[in-house]
């Protein structure tokens, strides 16, 4: 009678503990950031402006921002080492101001310009899906630059 007692007591703390953990683990804590993000309404703007929330949302500040920002995407054709075959290079640049909500003044402004050289690729297809990733890259890159230069200003 005792060992089926201590078998019971056993499973049922073990039962008790599995439970506890997963109702601990399974409480969301939402956290929301003080910065509220604005970008035009295009492809590659959208996903800077989902990235720039995924980084700012856990900054700790105590005041209200607004973040504006925009990319713009210029490409031009350039030579390759050998000179036969021409490369493509693409320059992405961010333009974003911080502005503080309670006093409505301009906090920071800046520009940030990275550039990538892309090419080699025969397929009309293929070169259209290499751009549009080329292009996405870009877009994550510089909202992490434009996210290490709001987190210099605020820390």
């Amino acid at each position: 009678m005792t060992d089926i007692l201590k078998k019971f007591v056993i499973i049922f703390s073990l039962f008790y503990f599995i439970n506890n953990c997963v109702v601990i683990n399974s409480e969301k804590i939402i956290s929301y950031s003080l910065i509220s993000i604005d970008t035009p309404k295009d492809r590659y703007n959208t996903l800077l402006n989902y990235e720039l929330k995924k980084l700012t949302k856990n900054i700790d500040h105590k005041k209200q921002y607004a973040l504006s920002a925009s990319i713009k995407y210029d490409s031009q054709n350039v030579l390759n080492v050998r000179g036969s075959d021409s490369l493509s290079e693409i320059e992405g640049l961010v333009s974003y101001k911080l502005i503080n909500l309670r006093t409505k003044k301009l906090v920071k402004q800046g520009k940030i310009i990275k550039r990538i050289n892309y090419g080699s690729i025969s397929s009309l297809y293929g070169k259209d899906q290499n751009l549009n990733h080329i292009k996405e890259r870009l877009a994550k890159s510089l909202s992490k630059n434009v996210y290490n230069q709001i987190k210099l200003y605020l820390n």
